[in-house]
């Protein structure tokens, strides 16, 4: 299955609690007839002090041929819209945007859209297996990272296939399946510790950036 599964986050940095609404739509429009339809998710949340939590989530079949755009918008208690991220996921027919973070500074908040963005790519079942043990680890353990976290199964010889976990293209883990659910989840194990170690790297790097 080609999917791809986008998870809209909300981060605060002040020290007070947040009472927050927020709407997360899915736009897919077919780029040869314009037709555009929608999808909308939305709920409110009590964000804690320096906390952060998922709001919504959505899975989008990567085959498909329509533009998919993904807008989170966040408003506050008097409902006044104080963050949003947009990003294109699918057949990006405009210049690459990266999500958008408004920071109120005179509150010192700050929020936090499309993060946590995993696809998948997987053939047989004990790869599907993988992905979903995969993936509840991936937000059990809060991991949300900005780059994009990839998961890809291929045919090898005969009947085999072998696994490959990529980091903002990057592959980082690689095994051959085997359908025992022991080893799927050992694998599992590994293969989120090779991915929080590239996403730790990744972020000491541009804060190295940052400070030359």
């Amino acid at each position: 299955m080609d999917l791809i599964t986008v998870t809209g986050v909300v981060k605060s940095k002040t020290e007070i609690i947040e009472s927050l609404r927020y709407v997360m739509y899915v736009y897919r429009e077919n780029l040869e007839t314009s037709n555009v339809s929608k999808n909308e998710q939305s709920g409110r949340v009590v964000l804690d002090p320096n906390a952060s939590k998922e709001l919504s989530k959505t899975t989008i079949n990567k085959t498909i041929k329509d533009k998919v755009t993904v807008l989170l918008m966040i408003y506050d208690l008097d409902d006044k819209l104080v963050a949003k991220a947009r990003s294109v996921i699918l057949n990006d027919d405009e210049e690459k945007e990266k999500p958008e973070v408004k920071q109120l500074a005179e509150q010192e908040r700050e929020y936090i859209g499309l993060r946590g963005i995993v696809m998948e790519e997987t053939k047989t079942k004990p790869g599907r297996d993988f992905y979903i043990d995969f993936y509840s680890n991936y937000r059990l353990r809060g991991i949300n990272g900005k780059e994009v976290v990839k998961i890809t199964e291929q045919f090898s010889f005969g009947v085999n296939t072998i696994m490959e976990v990529s980091v903002g293209g990057k592959v980082v883990y690689r095994f051959f399946v085997q359908p025992t659910s022991d080893y799927i989840k050992k694998q599992s194990q590994q293969a989120i510790i090779a991915v929080a170690r590239q996403l730790m790297a990744l972020e000491n790097q541009k804060n190295l950036i940052r400070q030359y």
